[in-house]
């Protein structure tokens, strides 16, 4: 096994520091390079699958649809239509959150990972996918944030991601010029080859560091190992070594392409929790629905009118209390380790200790890309100053905060500025296309700045 370790590691990036150059960036990497030795670990490791297919099945079939009746998600038969979800992606899904060994060893046919991923990229402070499972590194929460519920650590997640053949499709054309063999991967993005095809599911499932020994409604929940760096609430300790971390799987997401659905978004974001005191002899069985969102709700001012009820979305009253701790603004949907809640942050000049500031859809709402500039172009919080601490935001309510909870199609960027492209939601897009662009930017014409949003994002401190 440790043969074939070594040869697939990145051949450029051998060569780049036989050579003392700086490190070349490898799109097709598979991981960040940190491979575990055989004494710290002696189990599967992760493949990436990239080859596209070429071809949408304009017939695949959509059984969810049929909680619909042909008419639009409600708030009645939303969870209905989660349940339906995750039945569609039970075949697959239940190897891949509960039984690691196999999934690795697997085809996984029908799913796959994303280009320009793999490899950590230093300007961007993306640290690259992971060897043993191929996740990537999330957001740090202090224990205070869930030591309602029986926290006592500081907490990371680990999230891993794939796309169905819908979705994968989408990446095909994206990718499509790219060329493994000579490493060349430059992405097309200026005829809307960006746009998810309708049936386009993305599937997300994390774990957090802490042990059920440290945070009790995890017992009996699915684990992962990773092999990563270990953190503290600043981040990542960067000159620390990488080492197996064991992670306990507290959420799945099933990201849906849905325009019957969500006529005016086109996407079902849903979650599954884990209920260690759900009916099931399976972990899979024991993953519940937190709820769904498919809009923004843009006509409720929640800041203003706190009661009115939101039309677009769906929290299941019977999901575990934890999971409910960080929903986001005004009770929009957002799962239990996403960050919709900011903590000590400045509003007006006064501080507020926690501030539900975000969604699953104003999240994935900002995401666009603006070739040539190279930045990202919206914030994905409604935050006016990010680069320094306290975070200074928009006043919850006002215009400005409302940018951030409308309901636009995919096509239609959140940004101003002239010739931004929408990527459809896709925050994973994004963030690749900014590796993309940190790798090929000259650093003599082109402003930093592109990475400094990135950077607030990723860099968590109690929040």
């Amino acid at each position: 096994m440790h043969k074939l370790r070594v040869m697939g590691m990145n051949i450029l990036l051998i060569t780049a520091v036989l050579m003392g150059e700086e490190k070349v960036v490898d799109p097709f990497a598979v991981n960040n390079g940190s491979i575990p030795s055989a004494s710290e670990y002696s189990g599967t490791l992760y493949t990436l699958h990239s080859h596209y297919p070429k071809i949408y099945e304009k017939t695949l079939p959509m059984p969810w649809r049929d909680v619909l009746k042909g008419k639009p998600l409600t708030k009645e038969n939303a969870h209905a239509y989660v349940l339906a979800l995750k039945k569609y992606v039970k075949k697959s899904a239940k190897d891949f959150l509960d039984n690691p060994e196999q999934w690795n060893q697997s085809s996984q046919k029908g799913w796959y990972g994303m280009l320009w991923a793999g490899d950590s990229v230093e300007k961007t402070g993306w640290e690259g996918r992971d060897a043993i499972y191929g996740t990537y590194t999330g957001q740090i929460m202090a224990k205070e944030v869930y030591s309602e519920y029986g926290l006592t650590v500081d907490i990371r997640n680990h999230a891993g991601i794939y796309y169905n053949e819908a979705a994968a499709y989408t990446l095909h054309k994206v990718w499509e010029v790219c060329n493994e063999k000579t490493k060349e991967c430059v992405p097309s993005i200026m005829n809307d080859e960006a746009q998810f095809k309708e049936g386009a599911i993305v599937i997300k499932a994390a774990g957090v560091t802490a042990t059920p020994e440290e945070w009790p409604v995890l017992k009996g929940a699915a684990k992962w190992q990773v092999y990563r760096k270990p953190f503290d609430l600043n981040g990542t300790i960067i000159d620390a070594k990488p080492k197996v971390t064991d992670l306990r799987v507290g959420i799945f997401d099933i990201i849906v392409k849905d325009s019957v659905a969500s006529p005016k978004t086109g996407w079902v974001f849903s979650t599954l929790v884990y209920d260690r005191n759900a009916n099931g002899n399976s972990v899979w069985d024991r993953m519940v629905p937190l709820g769904a969102i498919w809009g923004n709700d843009p006509d409720v001012n929640s800041a203003q009118n706190p009661h009115q009820e939101l039309m677009e979305n769906y929290i299941n009253p019977n999901a575990p209390a934890w999971t409910k701790e960080t929903l986001g603004y005004g009770g929009r949907m957002s799962g239990p380790f996403d960050i919709a809640v900011k903590y000590n942050v400045e509003v007006n000049g006064t501080m507020v200790k926690a501030l539900r500031s975000s969604s699953c859809l104003s999240c994935h709402g900002t995401s666009s890309y603006l070739p040539d500039n190279y930045h990202m172009n919206t914030f994905l919080y409604p935050a006016k100053e990010y680069k320094n601490k306290p975070w200074k935001m928009y006043t919850p309510g006002s215009k400005k905060w409302n940018e951030w909870f409308q309901d636009r199609a995919g096509d239609i960027p959140q940004s101003q500025e002239k010739g931004a492209i929408a990527l459809d939601y896709s925050t994973f897009l994004e963030a690749v296309l900014m590796n993309y662009a940190a790798e090929n930017m000259d650093e003599n014409n082109v402003s930093q700045e592109m990475f400094l949003k990135w950077k607030a994002y990723r860099s968590f401190s109690k929040h």
